[in-house]
């Protein structure tokens, strides 16, 4: 829970990064040690669950996410010809959204890329 920044569930692991099977596992498991009154899961997690087995775990479990999409060249270049706009509800500069499909992903999901522009040497003070 970000507001309190409590757990549900954890596990050590060595170190490795999960393949998608060992992530849907844990995703069950977080689901499963929930309480019966949960009505809503909202999911926030990093690249490292960006893969098909992870959103189908979502989908299954009905639960809301966001995810960060790994930075891959199909991507990359869908990215470049993005049409951007202002992000007046974040603090990046500009921001654009598409639908992008995986090979392996069952449906199209929505994408929102934030831009930041670099700040030049001396800005951090102004």
């Amino acid at each position: 829970m970000a507001e309190t920044r409590e757990y549900i569930w954890g596990e050590l692991r060595n170190g490795d990064r999960p393949d998608g099977k060992q992530i849907a596992r844990h995703l069950a498991a977080v689901v499963a040690a929930l309480p019966a009154c949960v009505q809503q899961i909202f999911a926030r997690v990093d690249s490292g669950f960006y893969c098909s087995d992870a959103v189908e775990a979502y989908e299954q479990a009905k639960m809301q996410f966001i995810m960060v999409a790994r930075k891959i060249s199909r991507l990359l270049a869908r990215l470049q010809s993005a049409d951007r706009k202002p992000s007046p509800k974040t603090d990046a500069d500009e921001q654009c959204e598409f639908l992008v499909s995986p090979e392996d992903w069952a449906k199209p999901y929505r994408l929102i890329a934030l831009r930041y522009k670099k700040k030049e040497i001396g800005d951090e003070h102004r």
